[in-house]
């Protein structure tokens, strides 16, 4: 996953235009990003072969994160990103629990963001901004639990406090 813009630390997939097997010109579109500002799509480096999506749509990943192997020849041996990519989201959660830097979440086990848009049924929605209602859900917190602590809105921060105060050290879901 490139980096986009200075501040985007992460983006989810969108739509893969290209399949696994398919020709690919450079210059031509493979795969559809979104990001918290703007939706476009990422380009092909160069011409080749694209012989597997490592990241499913509508996951949420990190910079930094291999989404997808290209390669010259059809037959030719994939490289094996697993370590890399297992790193890269170990740095990715230890900076969204510890506060460094602005990451929103790291991809679900499933890699589906699980944005449901339901209300509870149990009573009237808690209000949060997106991230926070991400962060929550990939730590297991109930925001009902959190409260906000300017404005009546839970945020990020709100969300990263009452997990330290807990002493939550992990959480997110695996990688793949």
């Amino acid at each position: 996953m490139p980096r986009m813009d200075a501040n985007v630390d992460e983006a989810a997939i969108g739509c893969w235009l290209k399949n696994p097997g398919d020709g690919v010109a450079a210059g031509e579109p493979i795969v559809e990003i979104i990001t918290d500002k703007a939706t476009f799509q990422l380009e092909g480096e160069r011409a080749g072969f694209l012989r597997a999506h490592l990241a499913p749509e509508k996951s949420v990943v990190p910079v930094g994160y291999i989404i997808a192997l290209l390669s010259d020849e059809e037959s030719e041996p994939l490289p094996d990103v697993t370590d890399e990519n297992e790193a890269v989201m170990r740095r990715y959660r230890e900076a969204l629990l510890f506060g460094a830097g602005q990451a929103s979440e790291p991809p679900s086990a499933e890699g589906a963001p699980g944005r449901s848009g339901k209300v509870a049924a149990s009573g009237p929605r808690v209000r949060a901004t997106p991230a926070a209602r991400r962060l929550a859900r990939r730590a297991g917190v109930s925001l009902e639990e959190i409260g906000a602590r300017t404005g009546g809105i839970i945020s990020e921060d709100d969300v990263l406090d009452y997990m330290r105060r807990r002493g939550q050290t992990r959480g997110g879901g695996d990688a793949r």
